[in-house]
């Protein structure tokens, strides 16, 4: 009986987690930038540093920082390529939390991909 009640927490406790993660995923899609200032990699807070060098993007190429204001509040840009061309534009929170990531075309031919 304990382990039944246990699986039932435990799925709870995901279903919740998942469904958390898609709200936020939505509203921060949201995000309307009010400003921006590029800066050094070295500039970023640490947290953010940390955030993407133990993500799935570390061995991209990263094209821009950026310190995005926002209506959300300070978020910090990364502009970050493959080689296979996939661009994406990855946004983290001051604590280091991936908030959204944009996907970018090649279209216009520029070189910062805007």
């Amino acid at each position: 009986m304990d382990t039944s009640k246990n699986l039932f927490r435990i799925l709870l406790l995901s279903l919740l987690f998942i469904g958390g993660s898609i709200a936020t995923a939505t509203a921060q899609s949201d995000i309307k930038e009010l400003s921006e200032k590029s800066i050094e990699f070295s500039e970023l807070p640490k947290a953010v540093q940390d955030a993407f060098k133990n993500s799935e993007y570390a061995e991209w190429e990263i094209e821009e920082v950026e310190k995005v204001e926002t209506d959300k509040g300070t978020m910090y840009e990364l502009e970050v390529e493959n080689e296979d061309e996939t661009y994406y534009e990855l946004y983290f929170s001051l604590e280091g939390k991936l908030v959204l990531k944009k996907e970018k075309s090649h279209k216009d031919g520029e070189d910062d991909h805007r």
